[in-house]
């Protein structure tokens, strides 16, 4: 619809609309010189309301909507984030007593709506058993044996898991570890953590990051079917997951990775608490080191990983993982570059060029075997933020799905089946 209907249906000016817009509240396509605005674009107007009804700020809104469009709606961060920010604003409420008397009451319906989720029993999710013939030994590329530990719903809880060869593992808590990998995880990833991002980020940088994951969900109803495993390649592991969840297929099975056990752990816990899919696999491993049989996954998601993984391990993310790909399986992937005029690369380390030039990435994934089925390219954008690799230069993002040829040539190791013995239910 245009603005001028949109307007009316909101019962809002264009001023206030066009305001919004420039403040990043409002997120609109453009078509042409023309806005163009949706049912979803007047759910953004009815959080804006609600909150201003709270008495946010206009700027105290622009973060939280920064916030959720960064992590989504349902996360421990953003929840922690939002809850925060509602308590703050409880105590300025009671001191305002008798004028503000309705929004404290709001922000206790808020509030006790937040907390309560915190105290409802928690689901157990843990390995299922119907995924175990996904796994092999990553060195030798045999079966596993698992003995021990515990079962509960079709799922196993605690378990351990060696190879003939001398690779061990366990599942704790439902957590799939490389024994190896935990010994090395006190290292932590130097990254900032979501409030730090946040801080040194503009709303037009959220937003773009957000658009982007837009369209490859977009990407994922519209060529995915109903993939039986998904596997999200993310530095923050989870945070596709949770733009994505509600359009997760009860069927699917989604694979998550990092090599920290506390943050795939509290990832863990949130969705138990806030969420009703069960079909999850949660590896604490280096991805160079997954237990994972060739051929087995459906669907790869490459969400920014890519540069991420060629900065810490100077090797080409699918190089290692497209193996896993199914022939016909979806690539969808999010790459950062600086457009294809761009020639000035010289703040770019050496070792990270050819990631963030659109050309070369392409040129990879053809050579993969990968046949591209849509691509779409987002910006430029200009950011100055310490904590990205392209600071005030302009930065583009291709969006890129595309099928893994079925006459590739996979190095396989076959069919493979793990070994249960001794599982105490």
């Amino acid at each position: 619809m245009k603005i001028g209907e949109f307007a009316r249906r909101n019962n809002i000016t264009h001023d206030t609309i066009r305001h919004y817009i420039d403040m990043g509240l409002l997120v609109v396509e453009k078509q042409g010189s023309q806005y163009h605005f949706t049912e979803e674009d007047s759910g953004a107007i009815e959080q804006i309301v609600m909150l201003k009804q709270l008495d946010f700020s206009l700027t105290e809104i622009q973060e939280i909507l920064c916030f959720y469009r960064l992590e989504g709606e349902k996360s421990d961060d953003f929840r922690s984030f939002y809850l925060s920010h509602l308590e703050r604003k409880q105590e300025q409420v009671r001191q305002e007593q008798q004028k503000m008397k309705e929004i404290d009451y709001h922000l206790k319906n808020k509030i006790n709506e937040l907390k309560l989720e915190d105290n409802r029993n928690l689901r157990r999710l843990g390995f299922p058993i119907s995924s175990l013939a996904l796994l092999h030994c990553p060195y030798c590329k045999n079966a596993l044996g698992i003995s021990g530990g515990s079962i509960a719903n079709n799922m196993i809880l605690e378990a351990a898991i060696e190879c003939k060869c001398g690779y061990t593992a366990v599942i704790e808590d439902g957590i799939f570890i490389d024994t190896n990998a935990a010994g090395r995880a006190g290292r932590k990833k130097e990254m900032p953590t979501k409030h730090e991002f946040l801080e040194v980020a503009s709303p037009k940088y959220i937003n773009f990051i957000y658009n982007g994951t837009t369209t490859l969900i977009d990407y994922m109803q519209n060529y995915g079917n109903t993939p039986k495993y998904i596997m999200e390649l993310d530095n923050c592991a989870g945070r596709f997951l949770m733009q994505y969840i509600d359009d997760l297929p009860s069927s699917s099975t989604y694979i998550l990775i990092c090599h920290d056990k506390e943050r795939i752990a509290n990832l863990k816990n949130n969705l138990m608490i806030q969420h009703e899919h069960s079909n999850y696999i949660f590896f604490c491993c280096e991805i160079d080191q997954l237990p994972i049989v060739h051929s087995s996954i459906d669907i790869i998601i490459d969400h920014w990983m890519s540069k991420n993984y060629a900065k810490s391990a100077q090797k080409f993310l699918l190089d290692i993982v497209s193996p896993l790909l199914k022939p016909e399986g979806l690539l969808i992937g999010a790459y950062p570059h600086l457009g294809t005029k761009c020639r000035d690369f010289m703040d770019i380390p050496l070792e990270l060029r050819d990631q963030f030039n659109r050309n070369k990435i392409l040129e990879r994934l053809a050579e993969l075997n990968y046949s591209p089925v849509d691509t779409v390219d987002l910006g430029p954008i200009i950011e100055d933020n310490p904590y990205i690799d392209i600071k005030n230069k302009e930065q583009y993002l291709t969006l890129y799905v595309g099928r893994k040829k079925s006459n590739f040539e996979l190095i396989s190791s076959g069919a493979q089946h793990v070994h249960i013995q001794n599982m105490i239910s």
